[in-house]
């Protein structure tokens, strides 16, 4: 049979392998090595250039991205099996870039390949990846034993002479790795099967982009976009789950429902972005000074929920004293006018509902906030 046919079975079957990877995504200081710099949500690392002999500053994956597991992690795999399968190499690889290393996410499976899942080599050593991600843009090695540069890089000592690689970045072009493939003998991946490389790296980062998508969206439907604490449906949702929990269990908890006083005067003197600049440092304060365990959110306008898990109403009132002092003196700073008023309530046997705990919680936060007006 001719090369040219051969070829087109297998891009034949490779685009029908495509239809079957494509499985639904779940939405729902520095120093040289390693190097790092936080730049608010970015972070920076240095790769070293073995042809130029240089380190250059690259933007790497930060806390704040999300994770490819699940679904999305196994048509990865699908995806790096097929490329081994189809040029006949020992090694595919999904490779991330982290603050110090290039660490091994995703390999082949077949059984040639000796790369392990997690292992990493450090920054610095002018690795095949970091000229990849150095440059931004594909590495061919047909034999780095031909080349001075390159015939002592680290991958050699694997017997991985042949390299093709190619660079992958999150939406906002920041990187998290390479999809690579590696021969143990001289290989120059012809043009056909870059292309096909190529159109797999297209894949990947169309997975990286709706994931963030997904993710931003969660953030939007459980935030709130000012004060970045939980909005009012992630803090229902919340209490539902511990009512629901009393009903099974009978574990207390109890909720704290606060309004600000005179926040309509800090509006209409100061402007509503001094407002805003309240409302962030009440949320800010308090959020900073709970539990990990306990749940706060904004509940509308200038009112806030917490809840509290595991803690009756004496316990509250502990956490109260704590945090009354801490979150006027940040109000303070923007207004002095402005202070809080709150009520309690503590899950029992006549209070079974979200809506009767955040009733009586309401109620009594107005009794307190009328007795704050008689000495206004």
């Amino acid at each position: 049979m001719p090369l040219g046919m051969k070829i087109k079975f297998k891009l034949e079957n490779h685009i029908k392998v495509l239809v079957d990877v494509s499985l639904p995504l779940i939405m729902n200081s520095s120093y040289v090595f390693g190097y790092i710099l936080l730049r608010g949500d970015h972070m920076d690392t240095k790769v070293f250039l073995r042809e130029e002999e240089k380190f250059v500053t690259v933007n790497i994956t930060d806390i704040n991205k999300p994770r490819i597991t699940g679904i999305m992690q196994l048509k990865w795999q699908r995806i790096i099996n097929i490329i081994a399968k189809l040029l006949n190499v020992p090694s595919g690889l999904i490779m991330k870039i982290t603050s110090d290393s290039m660490e091994v996410f995703l390999k082949s499976e077949n059984v040639e390949n000796p790369y392990p899942v997690g292992g990493s080599d450090t920054l610095g050593h002018g690795l095949y990846c970091e000229t990849v991600i150095g440059k931004n843009k594909a590495l061919l090695i047909d034999n780095a034993l031909k080349y001075k540069k390159w015939e002592n890089n680290p991958d050699v000592k694997l017997n991985m002479v042949a390299y093709y690689g190619l660079p992958l970045q999150w939406p906002d072009k920041s990187f998290f790795g390479t999809i690579c493939v590696l021969d143990d003998k001289e290989n120059s991946f012809n043009e056909t099967y870059r292309e096909l490389i190529n159109e797999f790296k297209g894949t990947l980062e169309n997975d990286l982009e709706l994931l963030t998508n997904s993710s931003e969206f969660e953030y939007l439907a459980n935030y709130d976009a000012l004060t970045g604490v939980y909005n009012r449906r992630k803090v229902e949702t919340v209490l539902k789950e511990e009512v629901d929990r009393y009903n099974r269990l009978k574990t207390t908890f109890s909720i704290v429902l606060f309004d600000l006083d005179n926040f309509k005067k800090v509006n209409d003197t100061l402007g509503h972005e001094a407002g805003d600049q309240v409302l962030v440092a009440f949320a800010e304060s308090v959020k900073s000074n709970i539990r990990i365990i306990d749940t706060f959110g904004r509940f509308g306008g200038d009112e806030f929920l917490l809840i509290c898990p595991g803690t009756d109403r004496e316990g509250v009132k502990v956490l109260i004293d704590k945090l009354s002092p801490i979150v006027l003196k940040k109000m303070h700073i923007i207004s002095e006018v402005v202070g809080v008023s709150y009520g309690v309530s503590t899950i029992n046997d006549s209070l079974l509902t979200p809506e009767s705990l955040v009733k009586l919680a309401d109620r009594k936060m107005y009794i307190m906030k009328s007795e704050h007006k008689k000495y206004k």
